[in-house]
């Protein structure tokens, strides 16, 4: 059985792409899974499966999204062991360690290609900054995300792909979930 983080974009953000917790459970169980846990109100899951590829377990659950509430919502799966990799190769700990809310880390599907990677890698507007490692993005927010100048750098016409972030304390928090 492989252990699977799944991650959806833009969903319970405002009035749009409403799906309370408990449905995407319920959905998420139907679709196969097992010991499926839910983290915060943002579209962050846990799954169990037989399925140890995570772009398989994607397809699987946007489709289901979709049949179930007729929204399109872009969902990135990765495995444990991808989220403890991702966790490990941090460019930036002691702001991570500072302040967890302010340190993302970025997590596209597909990748983005190496080009764009590279042209957005080290950009720092005022005290904000992106670094890449091994195809992950990882921000820091010195005052926030809320209001950073780095929204305008991380588009999807300048990466060519989707993105969706998570804050540090949520990336730790779903790779507790899923367990050891």
């Amino acid at each position: 059985m492989a252990t699977h983080i799944v991650l959806l974009r833009g969903i319970n953000v405002g009035k749009h792409n409403r799906i309370a917790m408990s449905e995407l459970k319920a959905l998420l169980t139907d679709l196969g899974h097992t010991d499926v846990r839910t983290l915060l109100n943002s579209g962050n899951a846990v799954v169990t499966t037989a399925d140890a590829d995570s772009a398989a377990v994607a397809r699987r659950i946007r489709k289901g999204i979709s049949d179930s509430f007729g929204l399109s919502i872009p969902t990135i799966v990765r495995s444990r062991a991808q989220v403890e990799a991702v966790i490990e190769r941090n460019p930036m700990p002691e702001e991570a360690e500072r302040e967890p809310s302010y340190f993302h880390v970025g997590f596209c599907d597909p990748a983005p290609s190496q080009e764009r990677l590279d042209a957005i890698d080290g950009t720092t507007l005022g005290a904000d900054r992106i670094m890449v490692r091994a195809g992950t993005c990882y921000l820091w927010f010195a005052d926030g995300p809320r209001n950073s100048p780095l929204g305008r750098v991380l588009s999807a016409d300048k990466l060519g792909v989707s993105m969706t972030m998570r804050n540090w304390n949520t990336v730790r928090k779903l790779l507790c979930l899923a367990g050891p």
